[in-house]
């Protein structure tokens, strides 16, 4: 039986990108802890939608994983804004 260590780091050898957007959203582990389960749940469900933008994150590289996830979420939440301004307009 594999621990889940193992797990981990045959996935990320599989899917390289993602380990740098893995490691992103393990880095906010603390920050999530402390809030309250409704709004963890909403806060990792907005970060796991970076996985959306790995290439991109991926080009940047690591030393900027942080800044690059930012910016994929700020993206999504503006197309979010975008796609409901156009809804309301109908």
């Amino acid at each position: 039986m594999k621990k889940e260590s193992e797990t981990c780091s045959s996935s990320s050898n599989l899917f390289p990108y993602d380990n740098i957007i893995t490691k992103e959203i393990d880095s906010w582990k603390n920050y999530a802890d402390c809030l309250r389960k409704q709004d963890r749940d909403l806060f990792y469900k907005m970060l796991n939608r970076c996985y959306k933008y790995s290439p991109a994150i991926t080009v940047q590289g690591k030393e900027y994983s942080t800044t690059s996830a930012l910016m994929s979420i700020l993206l999504e939440h503006h197309k979010e804004l975008l796609l409901q301004n156009k809804i309301n307009n109908i």
